[in-house]
């Protein structure tokens, strides 16, 4: 491919994503629909862009977290169905997500009355999921709150429940709580059936869910992660033939010489052990590199693993050394990272220029929308279009 022009950019591998696509049909019924989730930008690869590949290889159905996520995706060009996963509960954005044609959740008895206030003389159909809570506790509806919805949707002549899902909350560690949920999420649907409501999509099952239960496939699955090339945490008996599509790339901006025993960066962080160049490269914490999840430990092995991580940095064990990639060999980052650059040690010796790229492994969804995305299509830089609005199709530059 022709040399990027910048200092930093992303490289997006389109046949990477159709492989995992593949994968991911290869454990799927075919009467089993997938709902690709493409929410944060589709894990840092590019929201529309990705959406379009899916799409050109047989996806048409879409999730995202939020409104200003699906708009984004009209706008565009995208007009396959997307479920909004988060309430909507501003009045003119619901009214714009009708207009839009996008799939709604119902995940509480006020988003449903808004609905029914905003709905008021709209003629054409909405599409509704709604949202069961079996136990991750962050929102959606009971047993008894979908019942007396539904008895009152199936009074609405333009709302049309489309489906009804659940999420779990600990899919990987613990099949007991897992199966609860899944037996609860049952237990509504199989009520609302005997009720004579026919739901043609239940769904449950995210990327841990879709590899460890089969059984919990249903009607649809909801995968994002394994499209993007990247398993769950957790041991999977099925394991798929998936590849890494991202590669966040920079370059090398400086080279000098040290000698053994200069201090590097702030706080005189780390002492050479020898001498060395020491490449600058225009990535820092702010572009997501040496970044951690700053969650709280979910247990205290969980802790042990985070204390055991760093006390091995702070030794600099090699396998748990922050490395990056240039022409084919690792080298270390040494040092603190700053806001927007870091240092790599090199031996002297090595053949390696100012310019030169280099491979960083950073948060893919830190990384900044505004960098370029260039995406390769068997290994040459492809433009992701859109034509006539539904088509979407490759072209190489």
């Amino acid at each position: 491919m022709e040399q990027v022009l910048t200092d930093k950019w992303v490289e997006i591998d389109v046949d990477a994503i159709k492989k995992n696509l593949q994968a991911v049909h290869s454990l799927l019924d075919e009467k089993t629909r997938l709902i690709a989730v493409v929410k944060a930008n589709a894990y840092g690869h590019g929201m529309a862009e990705t959406a379009r590949i899916l799409f050109q290889n047989g996806v048409d159905f879409f999730a995202v977290s939020f409104f200003s996520e699906a708009v984004q995706m009209r706008r565009a060009g995208i007009r396959s169905s997307i479920l909004v996963f988060c309430p909507i509960i501003l009045e003119n954005e619901l009214i714009e997500a009708i207009d839009l044609h996008l799939t709604l959740s119902i995940t509480s008895p006020y988003d449903w009355e808004m609905l029914k206030r905003v709905s008021s003389g709209i003629k054409s159909e909405i599409r509704v999921h709604l949202k069961l809570e079996t136990g991750l506790g962050r929102f959606g509806l009971t047993e008894e709150e979908a019942t007396t919805i539904v008895c009152e949707i199936k009074q609405h002549e333009k709302v049309n429940i489309e489906g009804i899902y659940t999420h779990m909350a600990d899919a990987a560690a613990n099949p007991s709580y897992t199966e609860k949920q899944f037996a609860s999420f049952m237990q509504t649907a199989d009520k609302l059936k005997d009720m004579g409501i026919k739901i043609p999509v239940k769904h449950c099952a995210n990327s841990a869910v879709f590899l460890k239960y089969p059984h919990m496939h249903l009607d649809g699955v909801r995968l994002g992660t394994l499209l993007t090339g990247q398993y769950p945490v957790g041991n999977f008996a099925a394991r798929l033939d998936i590849a890494d599509p991202y590669k966040f790339k920079s370059r090398v901006v400086s080279l000098r010489s040290l000698n053994k025993g200069s201090y590097l960066g702030y706080y005189r962080s780390y002492r050479l052990k020898r001498d060395a160049l020491i490449a600058v490269i225009p990535v820092g914490f702010n572009d997501g590199l040496n970044l951690e999840v700053a969650n709280k430990a979910s247990g205290f092995l969980d802790l042990l693993k985070s204390i055991a991580k760093l006390v091995l940095n702070y030794f600099n064990v090699p396998r748990f050394n922050l490395r990056v990639k240039i022409n084919g060999a690792y080298y270390p980052v040494r040092a603190k990272v700053f806001m927007q650059m870091a240092l790599v040690e090199i031996p002297p010796g090595a053949e390696i220029r100012i310019g030169d790229e280099v491979e960083v492994p950073i948060r893919k969804t830190l990384a900044s929308r505004s960098l370029k995305r260039v995406y390769l299509h068997g290994g040459k830089a492809a433009k992701i279009s859109c034509e006539e609005g539904t088509s979407y199709v490759v072209d190489e530059m």
